[in-house]
């Protein structure tokens, strides 16, 4: 099995389990698009789970099959949301992420505040993005600090957010 979907623990929903099993045991990625595209028309809670778990998938656009689908649904399961943010791989979290801020889940800024110090500056970009669509002094706060990171596009980002939050102005 990939371990890319080897559950870190067993807290998951057993049907969940399954499904990451066989995406694991699945090379080609049209038939993992398959798969997810059936269990996305599938209303129970193991599959917005199983969406979250499976944005480690190496595929962009499985990943983007996912994103889509994650950015529609309301509410969101803050439980899975914020563990794929606490697990890699990096991408997953930057997805992770970037779903949080377009849900506008204000409950997820103590969790973004790690990574804001996540050693990939990718996710500190996308971090940089979500507490911008967020807002709020907390968000505000961290994109402060954001602003004085040693990468130039986490740099950009955070001051694009801190614009679009503030009207705060850099010249």
């Amino acid at each position: 099995m990939d371990d890319r979907f080897s559950p870190d623990t067993d807290d998951r929903s057993p049907i969940c389990l399954s499904f990451l099993a066989k995406l694991g045991r699945t090379p080609d990625k049209a038939q993992r698009l398959t798969i997810l595209s059936a269990c996305i028309k599938v209303r129970a809670p193991w599959v917005e789970e199983l969406l979250w778990e499976a944005l480690a998938d190496p595929n962009e656009g499985v990943r983007d099959l996912i994103s889509r689908e994650l950015r529609r649904r309301q509410p969101l399961a803050l439980g899975p949301a914020l563990r794929r943010l606490r697990t890699p791989p990096w991408f997953a979290r930057s997805a992770a992420l970037r779903i949080i801020g377009h849900q506008r889940v204000r409950e997820a800024v103590p969790e973004i505040r790690r990574a804001v110090e996540d050693t990939n500056a990718d996710v500190r970009r996308a971090a940089a993005e979500a507490l911008s669509d967020i807002g709020g002094e907390e968000a505000l706060r961290l994109l402060v600090r954001l602003k004085k990171d040693a990468n130039p596009y986490v740099r950009a980002a955070a001051e694009d957010a801190i614009r679009k939050t503030s009207g705060v102005r850099f010249s």
